[in-house]
């Protein structure tokens, strides 16, 4: 039996679409006519310890591009790596030569190549590494056998291979057979540990949802694993931990309506048992991100919808609110991608098209402030009063769960205080600032 957080968290955080709204600022431009960009990836190319913008375009003169991060969310003008009118579908990054600089590694243009990409001093030398037949693909970066380089998976179309690397950007592959004698089209990809062995594994999305066992740097498909897994046709694969219970979870996107947007739990052993619905019609799912963008301690979900921007928040238990609206766009928006890039301690978003960021405004976060934690708050759930007890005097405010203020600079003393509730809410946010640092706490109602 797995160990479940109190359940009394399943009922803490409820938040309404006019809240989520708000948590999101008004968008920041960064480039106009960017409908055809396929993939949105950060890193640091020039090495000066800020994270760059790396785009992937179909259909465009431009297939693979990067905007350096100049700080204060000010960026370059788009710097080309890879030019010519191609269909780049996937990218990822890593510094595969070992030699202290970001390199790149993309799959799909109208070769059907994947390409390293090196970087030297931000200067990009491009080199074809394989081709092979496909019409979606996908690519992802990890060190697969555990010797300290990184290894890359690329697919497409009924073609699964392994490149491992020898610490130099030299590649040896390996193609990997799967289901139906490997007689399968993929379109995604997610590599991590399911099991907990120390070596990271790879489920596929596609016609199959296929689970792959990495056994010390080996990878094999695993029947069991996979035919456990039933829910058609998955479109988007990721792994991670939705329910808060330390293993790695499986979020979906089947084109099943019985399905839709799910997660399957991880049983702590990489088998995945019990699917959760989140939503089974989205309309047309681009793009996901999953991160805690409340700061609640658990990971949310945002996808791009067509033209719409969509959250959904997590309870701690992995059961996940409505969707609300973030972005209601008048172009498709083709990817959506989250960062911090304000360097705040939240999690912001950048998406397409137009390439834009919003960031993350989020009033009711927690703030992990280790000198504030001799705060206590009681009783939970609260009928009438809320008492504060806290060993230095500052003040405190009141919102209810959709942002709104209830009370505002209510004066603290040392010790115990007393603050009488006029106002009733499913439940409160109380914002108390001692010593110049705030520190905010979730409160039910009765």
């Amino acid at each position: 039996m797995k160990n479940r957080l109190p359940s009394l968290l399943f009922l803490i955080y409820i938040i309404s679409t006019h809240s989520i709204i708000a948590q999101f600022a008004e968008p920041i431009l960064l480039q106009e006519d960017t409908s055809n960009i396929t993939n949105i990836v950060f890193a640091d190319i020039n090495n000066d310890n800020l994270k760059d913008i790396i785009v992937t375009k179909k259909i465009e003169s431009t297939s693979i591009s990067y905007f350096i991060n100049l700080g204060d969310l000010n960026f370059s003008e788009e710097n080309v790596i890879l030019s010519g009118n191609s269909l780049v579908t996937n990218i990822a990054t890593g510094d595969f030569n070992n030699d202290g600089w970001e390199d790149l590694i993309s799959i799909g243009d109208n070769e059907n190549s994947v390409r390293l990409h090196i970087n030297s001093n931000s200067t990009f030398t491009s080199q074809v590494i394989d081709t092979f037949t496909f019409f979606e693909s996908d690519i992802s970066a990890s060190d697969i056998d555990n010797d300290g380089d990184l290894d890359f998976i690329a697919i497409g179309g009924p073609t699964f291979k392994v490149f491992y690397n020898d610490g130099s950007a030299n590649f040896t592959q390996q193609t990997i057979s799967g289901p139906q004698d490997n007689f399968e089209d993929f379109f995604d990809i997610t590599i991590a540990d399911i099991d907990n062995d120390g070596y990271e594994d790879v489920i596929t999305g596609g016609a199959n949802t296929s689970v792959y066992k990495n056994t010390n740097g080996i990878i094999t498909y695993d029947s069991t694993r996979s035919s456990a897994i039933n829910n058609g046709t998955n479109l988007m694969v990721k792994l991670i931990d939705l329910d808060n219970d330390g293993d790695l979870d499986l979020l979906s996107q089947s084109n099943s309506s019985s399905f839709g947007i799910h997660w399957i739990e991880n049983d702590g052993n990489g088998n995945f048992i019990n699917t959760h619905i989140i939503d089974p019609n989205p309309y047309s799912v681009e793009s996901v991100t999953v991160k805690d963008f409340d700061n609640d301690e658990d990971n949310d979900i945002l996808i791009s919808d067509n033209f719409d921007l969509l959250i959904y928040n997590n309870d701690s238990l992995g059961n996940f609110s409505l969707p609300s609206v973030i972005q209601d766009n008048d172009l498709s928006i083709s990817t959506v991608y989250s960062e911090d890039f304000d360097n705040d301690g939240d999690y912001d978003i950048i998406w397409s098209a137009d390439l834009s960021i919003q960031l993350n405004n989020n009033t009711l976060s927690i703030d992990k402030n280790p000198d504030n934690n001799n705060i206590n708050i009681y009783p939970n759930p609260v009928l009438d009063n809320i008492n504060i007890y806290t060993e230095t005097s500052g003040k405190c405010t009141v919102y209810n769960f959709i942002g709104q203020i209830i009370a505002s600079d209510i004066a603290l003393n040392s010790g115990y205080n007393t603050i009488k509730l006029s106002n009733k809410a499913q439940g409160y946010i109380i914002k108390i600032e001692t010593n110049n640092k705030a520190t905010y706490k979730k409160v039910l109602s009765k």
